[in-house]
C-alpha cells in the first residue's frame, strides 16, 4: 500500500482497544482513518525487535499491540465488513 509522504494529512478515529485494558491510558488501539488505512498505538520496542523486521524504511515504525487486541480489531472488521458476529 502506497501512502502520501505527509504523514500528517489524516483523520484517525478510534476503532478498538484492548478489551481487557482499564480506563484511557497505556492500552493498544486501533484507529481507523479517512483513507482507508490504520494506526496502531501500542509497546514502542527497541532495536534487536527492528533488526528482525523485513523492510523497515527509515521513515517507518512498529509497534507491539496484544493478542486480546487483535482478536477484538478482527471481531469488529469482519462484523463491519462481512456482517458476521464472531461472538
Amino acid at each position: 500500500m502506497s501512502l502520501p509522504d505527509d504523514g500528517d494529512d489524516l483523520r484517525a478515529v478510534f476503532y478498538c482497544k484492548d478489551p481487557n485494558s482499564q480506563g484511557v491510558d497505556m492500552c493498544d488501539t486501533f484507529y481507523r482513518t479517512d483513507r482507508a488505512s490504520w494506526i496502531v498505538q501500542g509497546k514502542r520496542r527497541g532495536e534487536r525487535v527492528a533488526t528482525q523486521l523485513v523492510g523497515l524504511a527509515d521513515d517507518e515504525t512498529f509497534v507491539e499491540v496484544s493478542e486480546p487486541t487483535v482478536a477484538a480489531f478482527v471481531r469488529h472488521y469482519v462484523k463491519e465488513h462481512h456482517g458476521v458476529d464472531l461472538g
